[in-house]
Formats: structure tokens, sequence, C-alpha cells
């Protein structure tokens, strides 16, 4: 209950100067006054000139009688004369229903002449005493002098302070009285009661609300003869004013006003009765709130029962409406859904159990549709008997254990009702057994969020919060399972306030506990962060510091130091401490999230800008000085250098945008931790926030830690393929001798944790064992025996996106209010059946998919007089329907051929219908014996065209194709995207990221903004039935090492019939309306993108006398480099078909050739007497002949892209014989070009060929366009992309990403896979002693590569190469560079091109020349295990399948190793430093072909080589 100040009764005892007092009614006199109510809903016009909506309202009249009875009591009641409605001016006589406010009631005065209560009658209903408390408060005002004054002032909205102004005229004195509404206590700015469902955007300050009100009331008094003034007039005015953000509509209003006029003044003749059956408890003129499930104020309250037969009716028009095609494109509007969520919320816990009863009977399709949306809306409506509801059914085990989660998970999120009550009985939810994990997991988590928001509302204290954050860590030290443990620590997570910190830290500093765990609980105390920051201090600057710490936790700890409100020296502290830190993950995740946190808008992260700066303690002007942006700017500027792009895996990335003028925004937070061996991402948080109205509409958030996932999946793959024992022997016995390490692939651990408004929903947990137990022998196996079940699918969601509600009473003091809205219906149904006939298996798909979305802003005023709902609502549709049916049909029996079938019956119309409107409605049962209900439905005329914008008929489909808008709200809504700050938010500079967030601005804008009169259509209609079916057909007719060749057809045949009963022709086809054949012999190159295509093309029409072909010939030639552009070379012929089938002999014909490749420079640099790309001799022009370049710390991409970028663009068509249209368009554009010409240009005979040429300089900001013979020279184009011949996207994506690694040799010195620098003469020993470059060293090793320095230690010394593969292995000897070669090298000369290239296989080494064929294992097979070759520029590349390692090799002194980066982690030898570091790694071989190992020469006199095992202790098998 609320303390309510005494307010001065001034309309009945005036002060009007000091010591005198007089009374408006004399004693036992009665004052009589006629009262006019009028309450009008409606809308503004959005433009000038246009029309507005209808509005509604209501007109009661009647008469009020005033009695002194004593001095300190007054009575009053109340005669209603008739009601009268705006639009029809139908007017309605008092009947018995509006008997109550006949009742009179009593004003008690104080012998301060302020009130005390008023009394009413019993059994008077709500909506009667607050209509009397208006009239009351109406009355009431204050005199203390001529002018303005301000006082506090009790009324129907509380006490509230209040202004005066009295004016004192001759004879006449007026008084405005203008209550402040936002100081109103309890209900601020007029608001009585705000229900949401989406929680409120609390970082936001300077929102504007979305409901605005004001009220004031007008004075009007006579002079009296014995009372010296009486109230002659009194004129209230409220008026609510709906500026919603969201709607580019019309601006809505409730408008209310109470008029009372003096009529007459008499004696009292007949007293009120105001003393029997009188209430026991007084009231005051705050008005009483009303009963959520009876919106009426007890005018006409539903009954359970009426309620139960509506709600089920609607449930059963959802599920129909689902089950017919009829669709309303023209009327997307359908609110039966948030009428079944209205009519849920007012029934009580039996009746909604009773309608579980009645809706979970039936397994017919139509009863299950009915109990999903039922099982959907439950958890979502947010009742007290919902809760209850959901309570009963989980625990009494009533449903599957999915419905169970899915009534769980959102029903937290929902309740309006909160109270103590809810979590004692929800208790129960701890007790649930082992038996359902999946239940039991969603009923500990939506328990501990319960706790958490009734605690927020404060209807539990903190004690027994405190008591609930006990019982839960307790749970979490008595489990021993990692994944319980996990499910307790989320929920405290949950529960997230109070002492749930002083829980978590003792976790964090076990030494012994999980280091999973320990980063969960580091994660879990973000959210407390701000407000422990000496604690976060203490318990996580150790960590930060120590190098000892796991990445993950030094990550975290980090984090927290940063957003815990750090003084200016603890983040300079920081600063340095990243400066020098050496780990590139550390640096950049320090780096990201200071830039994303100084770039970002979203309104939560606003303060982190703020914090990084000098704490202050003293007078709050130094809170002025230094601007915590500053020390943000100078970490900002002064950030560590950014380390190389593949360490994106540990960053802290934020890309948000928007928009002040519409209110709306959405952030997308990505925060990753990699593994520091691996490089690959182990830990992901994914947070995605949107925002409107000052609310959050939606917060997801999901956690993902994946360690050793790569391993697993890799594992199962080799399962599958694996090779004997003794493959392996040979390479595990050389590194053995090196006692190189053997790296286990780690265990599968899997974490998976989704949020909603940043608490834990679902929390999964898989390790390696759970992982072989869900799985079959074969993943693969298990998916398709899934899919060969036949499946009945009939699934239906139902969300509430967004719901605000504000309870706006108007001056009448009945109930009005305010609701913006979405509720979102998607229903997907169908089968999926296969059916067996050997050899014919059938596979058929009926899906029916469907999306309906209901949005409004609605202002409603509620009529208790006549029980009617006055409103007007500003609602659009959203409605998307995509029927799918087909069939495809396999040939087991060896066929190539797969047939397949797409249908639609007759008269089916599918797509999508977008559109808005304004409606005012009046609707209510009058009397409660009315025959039918009162419905007044008005819309505005639509003032604007809507026209067809596009409109396409597609006869060999059987189907058209149609897009209608209203060009008006296109203009407008253009105009509003225009104006939008989407292009001022800085996303980000990954391109992807910033299309798709700027597409999802625009997105959200257009759902969230309900337009005036949108119009959009675009739709699919057949009127015949119609069938597409055909044949697609594949035969590999070429399967070499070197070719792959397939011919592929594909028939697609259009008949009128949906079934497979057809008219066969006179040849035994189909007799069909429309026919395509397609064919194309394909041939590829396994080594390169060498492609050559011969394709044709034939319809025929049953409508048209001949038919038409096209044939076609493409050919492909890869570029390489210096020698040969990427070329495209090929010819079109199309026209009439011959008689026998054949393509046309005089038909159209196009014959193009494209080119595109570097310019000559290039190629005279590689001719040139320059030996090094740079100043230094570890960057050789040779390096450009690789694919991709090598590159390290001294030959950078940037040395050499000059060369390798593709500068020099061509393209010639032809044209001959070509159709009148063409003709036309081309003379078109011949005249635009040639106008565009410098010179004067008669014709540029674009008809018959157009040649065109684009060459770019090495500076990238000129491009020289010709376009036959016409030339143009472009200037300053900074963001023309740069296409790389040799590094091109696809390998930077791949390199930046750490998708591949590579190791390089170059001039001796060794680029590792980390980037770290090794010289090979500090480790080499002898041209007789193998090197270790790479090596698998995984338990069964697939390969291992050496090298074997020549006699020649220089630094231009050449070397040799041995590869182990499997069982396999191959010798390449060192070759000295001769005279010849090397003064062209960098142009393979006729003596090099002729010179043999022998490797010696195995231990019989057994000579093969790559020159004249390259060698592979097995010998002639498509599949190999690996393969060694020589490309065009001479360079040896040797591949491994098994890893899909390649390494590339020029023979002499330049070598290049690329590996997928899921495989870095198990790789040793040189390339492998400094991850796994060896003590040795050199063998030397002896002439009785065994290895001895030779120590590395020891890099520091202090360091001794540890002494191997003898070569007699392990035998080399080749």
């Amino acid at each position: 209950s609320y303390h309510l100040s005494s307010i001065y009764l001034a309309d009945l005892f005036l002060i009007f100067d000091a010591g005198h007092a007089f009374s408006i009614i004399g004693l036992n006199k009665q004052m009589l006054y006629e009262y006019v109510g009028n309450v009008l809903v409606g809308a503004k016009p959005q433009d000038e000139g246009q029309a507005a909506p209808p509005t509604t309202g209501w007109i009661v009249r009647g008469k009020l009688t005033l009695q002194r009875q004593s001095d300190l009591v007054m009575a009053a009641a109340l005669v209603i004369d008739d009601i009268t409605l705006n639009n029809s001016g139908e007017k309605f006589q008092q009947n018995k229903e509006m008997y109550p406010p006949y009742k009179p009631f009593k004003i008690v005065l104080t012998k301060d002449c302020a009130i005390s209560h008023v009394v009413f009658k019993e059994g008077d209903p709500t909506w009667s005493q607050n209509f009397k408390r208006a009239i009351a408060s109406i009355l009431q005002f204050q005199i203390r002098s001529s002018g303005a004054f301000v006082v506090d002032e009790l009324g129907i909205h509380g006490t509230c302070r209040t202004e005066y102004f009295v004016s004192n005229k001759t004879n006449y004195i007026s008084v405005r009285k203008t209550p402040e509404l936002k100081t109103c206590q309890p209900y601020s700015e007029a608001v009585h009661n705000t229900r949401s469902n989406v929680p409120p955007n609390t970082c936001e300050f300077d929102h504007q609300k979305s409901v605005i009100i004001g009220n004031e009331a007008i004075y009007g008094l006579l002079p009296h003869n014995e009372t010296g003034y009486f109230l002659s007039m009194a004129h209230a005015k409220g008026t609510t004013l709906i500026h919603t953000f969201e709607s580019t509509g019309e601006a809505q209003f409730i408008n209310s006003e109470l008029l009372l006029n003096f009529l007459n003044e008499s004696a009292i003749d007949n007293p009120i009765d105001i003393e029997t059956s009188m209430a026991a408890e007084p009231s005051n003129l705050q008005l009483q709130p009303l009963d959520p499930n009876d919106p009426t104020g007890g005018r006409s309250p539903q009954q359970q029962e009426t309620l139960i037969l509506q709600a089920g009716a609607l449930l059963d028009t959802l599920a129909e409406a689902l089950e017919t095609t009829e669709f309303k494109f023209s009327e997307p509007y359908d609110s039966t859904l948030s009428d079944v969520i209205k009519l849920l919320s007012e029934m009580d816990f039996d009746s909604l159990t009773k309608l579980y009863r009645e809706v979970d009977i039936g397994t017919s399709y139509r009863q299950e549709t009915i109990r999903n949306i039922f099982h959907e809306i439950i958890p979502r409506i947010g009742t007290r008997a919902s809760v209850f509801l959901t309570h009963h059914l989980v625990v009494t085990k009533m449903t599957k254990p999915q419905i169970a989660v899915q009534l769980l998970i959102p029903m937290p999120f929902h309740i309006f009702e909160l109270s103590k009550e809810l979590i004692l009985k929800c208790e129960d939810f701890l007790k649930i057994g082992p038996d359902r994990p999946d239940v039991r997991q969603a009923a500990i988590l939506s328990f501990a969020t319960l706790i958490h928001n009734v605690y927020v509302a404060g209807r539990i204290d903190k004690e027994e919060f405190e008591a609930y954050v006990q019982k839960y860590f307790n749970a979490y030290l008595a489990d021993r399972d990692f994944d319980q443990k996990m499910l307790y620590l989320q929920g405290l997570n949950n529960l997230q306030l109070g002492n749930v910190a002083d829980y978590l830290e003792p976790i964090v500093q076990d030494p012994n506990e999980h280091e999973d765990l320990k980063f969960q609980a580091a994660w879990t105390t973000l959210a407390l962060a701000d407000r422990r920051a000496e604690r976060i201090y203490e318990i996580y600057w150790p960590i930060f510091e120590s190098r000892n710490a796991s990445l993950e936790l030094r990550v975290a700890a980090v984090t927290l130091l940063l957003i815990s409100n750090p003084t200016a020296a603890r983040l300079i502290s920081i600063h340095r401490i990243i400066q020098s830190e050496t780990n590139p993950h550390m640096i950049n995740y320090y780096r990201t999230t200071v830039t994303s946190i100084s770039e970002t808008t979203y309104p939560c992260y606003q303060h982190l800008q703020v914090i990084l700066s000098y704490q202050t303690h003293s007078h709050p002007k130094l809170m002025l000085i230094s601007s915590r942006r500053r020390l943000l700017s100078y970490m900002h500027r002064h950030l560590p250098q950014k380390p190389e792009p593949r360490y994106w895996v540990t960053g802290n990335y934020i890309f948000d945008y928007r928009d002040s003028k519409f209110g709306i925004g959405a952030m997308l937070q990505v925060f990753l931790v990699g593994d520091p061996k691996s490089d690959m991402p182990v830990v992901a948080f994914f947070k995605f926030d949107t925002e409107a109205l000052g609310k959050f509409t939606g917060q997801l958030a999901l956690y993902i830690k994946a360690r050793g996932l790569p391993d697993t999946i890799l594992s199962q793959m080799q399962q599958r393929n694996s090779s004997e024992p003794f493959t392996f022997k040979s390479i595990k016995a050389l590194l053995a001798m090196l006692n190189a390490p053997i790296i286990n692939s780690k265990d599968l651990h899997l974490e998976f944790i989704l949020q909603m408004e940043g608490k834990t929903v679902l929390s999964y947990y898989l390790n390696q064992r759970m992982f072989r137990q869900l799985t079959y022998d074969n993943i693969l196996e298990r998916m398709q025996q899934i899919i060969r079940t036949d499946s009945h699918i009939n699934m239906q969601t139902v969300r509430w996106p967004f719901m605000n509600r504000y309870s706006v009473p108007t001056v009448l003091g009945t109930s009005s209010d305010v609701l913006l809205q979405t509720t979102v219906l998607t229903s997907l149904r169908g089968n999926i059946t296969e059916q067996r006939s050997p050899p014919v298996k059938k596979h058929t798909l009926e899906i029916d998919a469907r999306y309906s979305s209901y949005a409004s802003v609605r202002s409603r005023s509620y009529n208790p007089f006549l029980n009617l709902d006055h409103e007007i609502n500003r609602e659009q549709g959203f409605l998307i329907y995509i029927p799918f049916s087909s069939e495809l049909s396999l040939n087991e029996s060896g066929s190539k051929c797969k047939s397949y079938s797409f249908s639609r019956p007759q008269n089916l119309t599918s797509g999508l219908s977008f559109k808005s409107r304004a409606v005012t409605k009046t609707r209510g049962l009058v009397t409660k014996t009315a025959a039918a209900p009162f419905e007044e439905i008005l819309l505005p005329e639509r003032q604007n065209e809507v026209v067809q914008l596009f409109s396409y008929s597609l006869p060999d489909l059987g189907v058209q194709l149609g897009v209608t808008t209203n060009l008006n709200e296109l203009i407008k809504y253009r105009g509003m995207l225009l104006k939008s700050e989407f292009t001022e938010n800085g996303f980000s500079g990954n391109m992807v990221v910033s299309v798709l967030m700027y597409i999802f601005g625009f997105t959200q804008l257009s759902s969230i903004h309900l337009g005036h009169d949108r119009n959009f259509t675009m739709l699919m209609y057949n009127e015949k039935a119609t069938r597409i079916e055909g044949n697609f057909c594949t035969d590999k007719v070429l399967d070499t090492s070197d070719l792959k060749g397939k011919q592929i057809g594909l028939t697609l045949v259009h008949t009128d019939h949906t079934d497979e009963t057809h008219t066969i022709d006179e040849t035994g086809r189909v007799d069909a309306l429309h026919r395509w054949n397609i064919t194309l012999d394909v041939q590829a190159s396994t080594k390169s993108s060498w492609f050559k295509v011969i394709g044709q093309i034939q319809r025929n029409s049953k409508d048209d006398e001949e038919d038409w072909k096209a044939c076609t010939k493409l050919t492909y030639e890869p570029l390489v480099f210096t020698k040969r552009p990427h070329t495209i070379n090929g010819n079109v012929v199309f026209g009439l078909a011959t008689e026998e089938g054949e393509c046309a002999e005089n038909g159209s014909t196009v014959q193009f050739a494209a080119r595109a490749g570097p310019s000559e420079h290039a190629r005279a640099f590689l001719r040139s007497d320059k030996i090094s790309l740079t100043d230094t001799d570890f960057c050789p022009k040779e390096v450009l002949k690789f694919s991709p370049i090598p590159t390290s710390k001294y030959c950078k991409r940037s040395n050499f892209e000059n060369f390798t970028s593709i500068t020099q663009y061509d393209m010639d068509l032809k044209f001959n014989n070509m159709p009148a249209w063409f003709e036309l368009w081309s003379n078109r554009l011949d005249h635009v070009v040639s106008a565009l010409s410098a010179h004067k240009v008669d014709s540029l005979h674009m008809s018959q060929e157009i040649n065109i040429s684009m060459h770019t300089p090495h500076d990238y900001f000129r491009l020289a366009v010709e376009v036959n013979g016409v030339n143009w020279r472009f200037h300053q184009i900074p963001f023309l992309y740069k296409l790389d011949s040799k590094f091109d996207a696809s390998h930077q994506l791949t390199y930046d990403s750490g998708l591949k690694r590579s190791c390089s040799v170059i001039n001796g010195m060794i680029n590792t896979f980390d980037d770290y620098l090794i010289n090979l003469a500090d480790i080499a020993v002898g041209p007789e002693c193998l090197t270790l470059l790479v090596a698998d060293c995984a338990p069964q090793p697939q390969m291992a590569a050496f090298l074997t320095p020549s006699n020649n230690h220089g630094l231009g010394s050449n070397y040799g190469l041995r590869v182990h593969l499997g069982q396999n292995y191959f010798t390449l000897h060192s070759r000295n560079r001769t005279a010849q070669t090397s003064g062209e090298s960098g142009d393979n000369s006729q003596v090099q091109s002729e010179e043999p290239v022998f490797i010696y296989l195995n231990q019989d080494q057994i000579p093969h020349d790559l020159r004249q064929k390259p060698y592979q294992w097995p010998l002639e097979s498509s599949e190999y295990d690996f393969r060694v070759e020589l490309n065009e520029h001479n360079i040896l590349i040797v591949e491994c399948s098994h890893l899909s390692a390649t390494i590339q090799f020029d023979l002499y002194n330049i070598l290049n190793v690329e590996i997928y980066g899921v495989y870095k982690h198990q790789m040793c030898g040189l390339c492998s430093k400094p991850l796994n570091r060896m003590q040795n790694y050199t063998i030397c071989e002896l002439e009785t072909g065994t290895t001895t190992p030779s120590p590395t020469p020891a890099p520091a006199p202090a360091q001794v080589p540890v002494p191997l095992r003898k070569s007699s202790d392990v035998v080399v098998v080749a």
C-alpha cells in the first residue's frame, strides 16, 4: 500500500485570504450539476491535406447531486441520462446493467478541510468506483492567493506536484490546474501499469517515451449570496499522445473530457442514503487497479467457461487456416494469434488445465497442430496460472521431455505476476531426477532465472535470495561429473546478483579445479565486474601477468580488468604489459578489444569508452578533468604492432549500428580464444542484441568451446581409410632415431551454452566417450538412415517478439490502454516418404511452409456504460506461403540417370504479401441478453493507387509472376532509408560483416516501422495444374590421373497433369506442352583449373511450329606466369534447329575470347640480370615461379605484388547473323559509346564486333579503358580491387584465416609455420646427412621430408630432398645451377627444359625421370596416396593426399611446404619450431643403408647435445 498525503478540499472550503473561509455548499443544502463525459480515440493524418482515419468514441450525459449533510460529511449521487456513440450517433438509454453508478457514495472530511476518505456502497464494482473517484477529483481545486503557486495534491493518479494559476476577475474567479504527471506517485507519467515481454534497455538514458500524457482542469466560480462563491463550471481534459518510433504511420491519440455545469441549488428534502450497506473499508481518490483477469472492472467479467469456448474456437480456427491454400494475400492481417494470447491471459489455473485436457485429446492432424500451438503459447503469456500449469505438466510428467523443455525455456522471461509464491511452487524443479536429463537441466536453469527476476522485483529479500545461491553452490560442490558442475555453474550465472561472485572466486583460485570450469567461473563474473574492482584486481591480475597461465584464463583476466572500473594507473600498467607481450594471441585480443570499444555505438558499452581514465575521489568538478575518452584515445593510438592476420582466432570484435532518429539498433559481438599450438579457434562467444523503443527486442548469446573437434573428425574419417600398420614403420623408425615427440590427438571436449537475455537456457557437454556412444561406425550412414525413414512433419512455432502495453486511464476514470506488439506464427507441414520397387527407389517430398506476422499499434478506450471497446489500430501483416512438392527417382541397377518432378495444383497462389493499414473499431456486447455483439469497423479510403511493377509469364513452367506496390509509400520508405544513420556508424573493416549488418539494419527498420498504407506483394500464380518433370544424367567417360571427363544431360518437360499419367505421342514420348533438352560434355584437368565444355540446348513447344537450339563450345586455360594469361575462348551458335535436330547452319553466331594476366613488366624483370626482389639475398626472383609464393620476414607479399598482380584485361566479341532485337540494342550501345568519345566517331560497328581492353598501371589509381578504339582514362580509383595471379583471393583467405600454413626455405633461411627464422647452416651437418625439415609426428605418421645439403655450405648452396610418404620414399639429389640456366633463371631455357630430373624410389633406388612422366602411388590410379611431378615452371610438386600437404621445390635452393592448419600442432621438425622442439634434427646415412643420428651443433657453448641411440638399434625399413 502507498502512503498518501492529505489534500485540501478547496472546492468545498475555499480560502481566499487569511481568516476567511466560504463554503461552496451550505449546511443542509444540495447542488445539482449536469456532467458530460467524452472520450475520443483517433489518429492524425500523416501529411497535411490528407484525410485522417475515422475516429471512435462515446459521450455520457447525466446528473450529479451533492448534499452537505453535516460539517464533515458530503453525500454524492449520480444519474445517467444517455450514452451516444460518436460515429453512428446512436443513443443508448440507461439500463439495468448501468445501475452501479447510481449507488451513492460518501465523502468524509477532516477538521482541516482535507479529504479523509471516500466510502462506497457494498458491491460497487471497480469501474463504477473509479468513475466516482474521477467525479470527486474534478471538483477538487485550491485557492491560496491570486496568481500562480505549486502544491502537492492527491488525485486519480496518486500524489502529484500540481501547478495552479488563479485569475480573480470582476465577479468571476478562474482557476487553472495542471498536474505535473511525471512527479505522480505511484503512477508516474499517469501510466498506471506497464507490461512488457522484452527487457528495458537500462543503458539508454535519453530515449523518448512512446506515450505522452497531459491533464489539466479549468474551474469557473461565480458570486453566491450566502457562501460568497459557488462552482459554476469545471472542465477537466486529458490527452494521451502515442508517439511511436516504430510507426511511420499516423500519430494516435486518446482524448477525454469531463465537464460539470451548475443547474440549481435547493434545500435537502430527500437525504441521500450514505449510511446503510456501505463498504467496511474506506478508499481514497487514487484509481483502483483492475484485475488482470477482468479488464472490464466488474462491468462484464468473462466467465471462465466462455473463455474456454472462445479460446478453443480460435485455436481450431488457427489450425484450420494452416490446412487451406485459400490465402488472403489482399488482406494479410491475421490477429487470431494475438486474440488467443489475450484470452489465455485472462484464464485461471483450472480453466487452463481444462483447456489443456481438451486440446490434448485426439491424434488427428488438426488436433496435433492445436496442441503444438498451445504448447508454444502457454509459457509466453506470463500469468500466475500459466506458470502453475507449466509446473503441473512438467512435475507430473504429463508431457514428453521435449515438450517439457519447450515449456520451461521461455517461461521465466515472460512472467509479469512475479511473487514469492511462484518460487515456492517451482522449487520442485530442483527435485527432477536424472531419468529426464534434458528436463532436469532446463528446470534448474529456468528456476534460477525465476529467482533472479523475483528478487529484482522486490518480492523476496536478500537473505532468501542468498539462501538459493548457497543451494546452487552446494549442488555444484556435491556433484563430481563435469556436465553437472557446468550446469550448476550456469545456474549461478542466471542468479548473477548479490553474493554470487563470492562463490565463483574460490573456483577460479583453486589450483586443483578443472581449467574449463575456472574459465566458465571467470566468464560468469563479467556481469558483476564493475561492482568488484578491488577483488577483480586481487584475483585476476596475477593470472594476467603469469605467462604460465592458460591463454583462456589470461584473456578472461584482461577482460575483467578492463571492465571493472579500473584506475588510470592500472590501465596504463595493462597497456605497458601488453607492449612487452610476446604471445600474438594476447596482443591481437587487446588490440581488437580497445579498437572495438573505441568505435562502438552500442549503448551498454558507452561507459567502457569513459571507464579508461583517471578516477577522482574528491570535488565533483574534478570529474571534468582529463576526459576518460582521452586515455582511451591514447591507448587506441599507441597499440602494439598488429600480428599476422591468422591470429584473428583470439579477439574481441564488435559490429554494431544505431539509428537515433528511428530508435533502433543492433550489435553483434564475437569473442574468440584460439589454441596457441594449432592456432585454431577453441572458444567462441557470439552475442547478438537488437533494440527498439528503449527495449531490447532480442538478446541472444551462444557460447561454444570445441577442443579436439578437428582431431576427432579427422580420426573418424581416417578410420574408414586406415592403412596397414607396416605402412608407417619406416617413418616411425626415422623419427624414433631423432627422439621426435609422438603427438597424440586431443580428446574431444565440447561445451555448448545458449543464452537469452543474459541467462543460460541450454547447457550441453560432450567428451570423447560420449561422442563414441552417440555415433555409429559411420556418421554418414546414420544420417542416411534418418533420411530413408518415412517421416511426417508438423511443426508450428509461436513468437511474441515484442509487446509493450501501457494502461492510461482517462479523466473519467475509465480504462484505456496503448498496445504495441508483434506476433509471429510459423508452420512447416508435410511428408517425406521413400518407396522401393527394385531397382527403382522413389523419394517424395511434400512441404507446406507458412509465415504469418501481425504487428500493431493500438489505442483503446473501454466504455463501461455500454461494455464497448473503442480502438484505432495501425496494423501490419506479413504473409509468406511456399508450397513444395517434388519426387526424385533413383535406379539402383546402375542407371546413370535420376528422374525428378515438381508439381502445383490448379488455381494456386503462393508468395508473400506485406501490407499495413489503419482500422477503427467499436465492438462489444452491450447487454448480456443482446442477440449479437455490437461491431462497427471503419477503414479509411485508400488515396494512393497500387501499381503493378512487374508481371511476367513463364509458359515453360506454367506460372505467372507479379509484383505490386504502393508507389507513394515506396517513395516514403526510400526516403526513410536514406535518412537512416546506418552509413554513419562504422561497422567493420570486414566487408562481408558490414554488408550483412547493413542488410539487417534495413530489415529491422522495415519490420519494426509500420508504414503508412504499405502495400507490397510478390506472388506466383498458376491457373491450370502444372507439372515439371525430367531426367538428370551423368556419365563418367574419362578418368585418368590427369584428366576427368563427364557427359551431363538434363531434360525438362512441362505438362498440365499433376499425376504421373500422361498422354504419349506417336514417338513414345510424353505429350508435353514444353520440353527442354540440355547436354554438356565436360573435360577438366585434375592438376589445374583447365576445362573444356561442349554443350547443346534445345527447346520444343507445342505452340511453336519450329524448334530452337543453341550450341556452344568453351575452353578455359589457366594462367602460366610470364607465359600465358587466363584465357577463355568459345563460340555460341543459336537459331532454329534443322530437321535432323542439329544446330542451325545459318544461325546467329557469337565468338568470344577473353584474357587476363600480369603486365609485361613481370616478364621483363625475370629476363633481366637482377637477382633479388629486395636488397637482401633471401627474396630471389625465382620465388615468383611458385604458387603461392613463399614468404618470410625478408620476402613479403608487398615485395612482389607489383609483378604478380593482374593488370591487363582484354575481351573480343564477334557477331554474325544476329536477330533484330540484338541489332536494335547494339546500335543504341554504339550511339552511347560514340557520344562519350573524345573524338568524332561515325560508327563503332558494335553490331559486328566489340573489343574491350582494360589496363591498370602499377599504382592502381588509374584505369585505361578502350572500347572499339574509343579510349578513356579514369583517375583516383582507390577502391579498385586487386587480383593476383600468384596469391589470389582464395589463397589470401586461406592464409589470413589460418586455414593453411606454409614453411619456406629460401637460400638457406627457414621461415617456420609460426614465422620463426632459422639459418639452415646452423643445423645441417654434411652432404650425406638428412636434416628433418617437417614430419607428421602423429602416432601413425603419414609424411616426413628431409633436406640433404650439398658440399657447398654457402648462402647459395643447393639441397637435395628426401620425402617419406607412407611405405614409400624417394630421393632427389642436389643439383648445381649451370651457367646456362642461371643466366636465364627466370625464363626456363631450352637446355633446362630438356634436362632429365630423376628421383630415386625406395631402398632399391629405382630411377624415375619426372621430365617424362609424373610418378604416383598407386600407379595408374585416379585416387593416389601421393604424386610427384614437374610443372611448367620446372617446380617439383609433391602432393600427399592423406595430409592434404604440398611440397614445392625449385630443384635448387627454394622450397615451400604447405599444410592445413588443423595438422600444424602434430607436425615436428625445423618447420615446427618453436612449437614442437626437438633435441636433434639430423641423421647421417651410412653405406650399409642404415642411418645414424648426428648431433645438432649446439647454438651456444653451454648446450651439450643429447646422445642418441646407435643406428643398430633401429633398422630403417623402406
